[in-house]
């Protein structure tokens, strides 16, 4: 017969621990809380992981809270989740980079100075574009042209 041993664990030191996790990620992305916002001037037309499509243009990307950016231009906005990236390198200007396959464009990732990059997931678009060219996109990196809060 098995005898079943339960610990006793102060609640306390649960919560404790759940708060020290849950604020690690936040901690790395305290400078890209929300009120951050950049402008950045996108010469062609690019698409987004949500499927969203944008004209070239001049587009403020802010962030919405932890997890979401904001892209907004003169005439498109949306929505785009985001995450922290595993890099340990900081970015030492701001920029955006975007895949190419042909003649589509997909934002990838942004990068403000002194930070890790947000990533965004492939939309299904960019997905089979990357199946049929069956060979690795480039990257196009565009600088941003003003940060601020």
């Amino acid at each position: 017969m098995r005898t079943l041993v339960m610990l006793k664990v102060p609640a306390g030191l649960i919560a404790a621990v759940l708060a020290v996790a849950s604020l690690a990620p936040a901690a790395q992305a305290q400078n890209l809380a929300p009120g951050f916002a950049a402008k950045i001037n996108v010469p062609f037309a690019f698409e987004t992981a949500m499927g969203q499509h944008f004209a070239p243009g001049i587009y403020t990307i802010s962030m919405n809270d932890e997890k979401t950016m904001l892209i907004r231009g003169g005439k498109t906005s949306g929505l785009v989740l985001t995450h922290l990236g595993d890099d340990s390198l900081s970015a030492t200007k701001g920029k955006a980079v975007f895949t190419h396959y042909g003649d589509k464009y997909f934002l990838r990732a942004v990068w403000v100075a002194g930070n890790n990059g947000l990533f965004f997931g492939r939309s299904k678009a960019e997905h089979q574009l990357e199946v049929v060219a069956a060979k690795t996109p480039t990257a196009v990196e565009l600088a941003l042209l003003q940060t601020g809060r």
